[in-house]
């Protein structure tokens, strides 16, 4: 399977909302789902009418046979929506000329013990036709796409699919007892039961109960393929992690992005390098001083304030050992605890007044041969990194601009430039076209003549009067929508009844051989150069 070429969109679901999926996908195709599976439904209940029509009393087992056969013809319907889901259309004819060979897996099961027990057999019809499997790998392909309870979804979906039937055949039932009854009655299915409640093996009943059943089956079997085969799809994309290979397979290749690889590692490269001579410029105790701060096992070292407590005296040491127990007295007081003031950093302003000597200092500071030159060269650096970037945006902004919704201009009104094969541009037409047209009707070319006159009138609508056509419209949609533009009053009545002429004799001419006379064409001419024989400047 293409799963890339998906024509629905994957994503986590529960059983429910896949099963809600498959309305949606039978809504878009249906008229090929419904046609294969009628196709294949009609004749087998014209063979079972015949049946009843010969043995009447056995009307029920006619029935029972259509409806023993009917899961080897939900097939069709099947073999039509697993193509189109994946982008691949199909005809119901194409269809109908494959059912044959799509009936093999599975059908001895479905046509004999397991029949009555196939309630969830729309589960299984993807395993068995578009799989191939066979056997014991069926089985167990069956059991796996079953858990999670999807086995018993399908069965329950199965299930109601039948109530639904009975349902539609007892109002088919109905509708047909309302019309044929005698009008005694207001119950319409008197007609179907005896005096005794009994049913009556007439021709007429059991005829009307196999067309009733036909009609339930016929709206109901694509509805159910549908709805399984989407279940199946909701499973296996669980399963299979559908969703994100799709993801991965639309991933841009990796050589797409590595044209911008070097141009961001160049910028990166001399942000860096500007980052280091911008270091470089600063004195080494600033960079030096965060490292002393950050050190957790210097003990912080701050003046004593002048009003705090007074350091003992101290006298001469007097024996070796002395020393070590003053080192530990020393960083005993030194603590938080017994210091009795703490240190704390604290941001103030500069002195604007400094002494003479500091001055002096911070002057040859400055003047430093080698420190003067870094910091020049890291602020050119940071000049010319700065406005690199800068400009580097600015190109990445108008390079992807189409991708930027703000930046793209609005999309220019594209006017018709063909109707009906015709070439209807300005610059395609005679500067005179009226004279044109009656000098291919002297020399007898009718057919060119009121292709000249009716393409130039669609012309003159389109540049002229701003009318809405498309490449794909009609002689009647282009007459339509002149109609509709008249009644806004976009178009004049004068150039409203020359578009209708001329359409006219453009219809009957062309399609119909039916040929104006002169005194026709000549009266439309002069009407049109009445109403667009002077060209009118557009304003844009």
């Amino acid at each position: 399977m293409q799963i890339d070429k998906l024509q629905i969109e994957l994503r986590p679901r529960t059983n429910a909302q896949a099963l809600d999926l498959g309305f949606s996908l039978l809504h878009s195709h249906a008229s090929a789902a419904y046609m294969a599976f009628l196709v294949l439904w009609l004749p087998l209940l014209a063979l079972c009418a015949a049946l009843t029509v010969w043995m009447p009393d056995l009307g029920w087992a006619w029935v029972l046979l259509a409806w023993w056969f009917k899961p080897l013809l939900e097939r069709a319907p099947l073999y039509v929506l697993s193509r189109q889901v994946f982008g691949t259309t199909v005809t119901w004819q194409e269809a109908v000329r494959a059912w044959p060979r799509q009936i093999g897996g599975g059908a001895f099961r479905l046509l004999t013990w397991g029949r009555p027990f196939s309630p969830g057999r729309g589960l299984s019809h993807p395993v068995w036709m578009l799989e191939g499997a066979r056997g014991r790998v069926a089985n167990l392909r069956r059991s796996t796409l079953g858990n999670n309870g999807t086995a018993s979804a399908a069965a329950w979906f199965g299930i109601v699919c039948a109530h639904l039937e009975v349902v539609l055949q007892l109002g088919v039932l109905g509708f047909i007892g309302i019309f044929i009854s005698d009008g005694k009655t207001t119950n319409p299915f008197v007609m179907y039961v005896n005096a005794d409640g009994a049913v009556p093996q007439t021709l007429e009943v059991a005829l009307m109960s196999l067309g009733a059943f036909g009609v339930a089956t016929a709206i109901m079997a694509p509805v159910y393929t549908a709805c399984c085969f989407t279940l199946y799809l909701n499973r296996r994309a669980s399963m299979e992690a559908w969703d994100i290979e799709i993801k991965l397979r639309q991933m841009k290749p990796p050589a797409a992005r590595t044209r911008a690889a070097p141009l961001l590692s160049a910028l990166l490269a001399l942000a860096g390098a500007g980052v280091l001579l911008s270091g470089a410029s600063l004195p080494l105790p600033a960079l030096a001083a965060p490292a002393a701060v950050s050190a957790p096992a210097a003990p912080a070292k701050c003046k004593p304030p002048e009003d705090g407590p007074r350091q003992p005296e101290r006298g001469p040491l007097l024996a070796p050992e002395q020393a070590g127990v003053r080192k530990q007295i020393e960083q005993l007081y030194g603590t938080d605890e017994l210091r009795g003031y703490d240190c704390i950093e604290t941001w103030h302003l500069k002195e604007k007044s400094k002494p003479d000597e500091e001055k002096k200092k911070d002057k040859d500071r400055d003047f430093d041969f080698p420190s003067a030159n870094m910091n020049f060269a890291a602020d050119i650096f940071k000049v010319l990194v700065i406005a690199f970037a800068i400009g580097l945006v600015g190109w990445l902004l108008y390079r992807y601009r189409h991708h930027l919704p703000a930046f793209e201009r609005g999309a220019k009104v594209r006017v018709a430039t063909e109707i009906g094969g015709l070439n209807i541009r300005a610059e395609s037409l005679p500067p005179d076209v009226t004279s044109e047209v009656r000098a291919f009707w002297a020399r007898g070319e009718q057919r060119a003549a009121l292709a000249l006159l009716y393409r130039a009138t669609l012309s003159r609508l389109v540049t002229e009067d701003a009318l809405a056509l498309r490449q794909g419209n009609t002689e009647g949609d282009c007459l339509r929508l002149a109609r509709q533009a008249g009644e806004r009053g976009q178009l004049t009545r004068g150039r409203l009844d020359v578009a209708d002429s001329a359409t006219t004799l453009w219809l009957n001419g062309a399609y119909a051989a039916r040929w104006p006379n002169d005194d026709a064409l000549l009266a439309c001419c002069a009407a049109w150069d009445t109403q667009f024989g002077a060209r009118r400047e557009v304003t844009p």
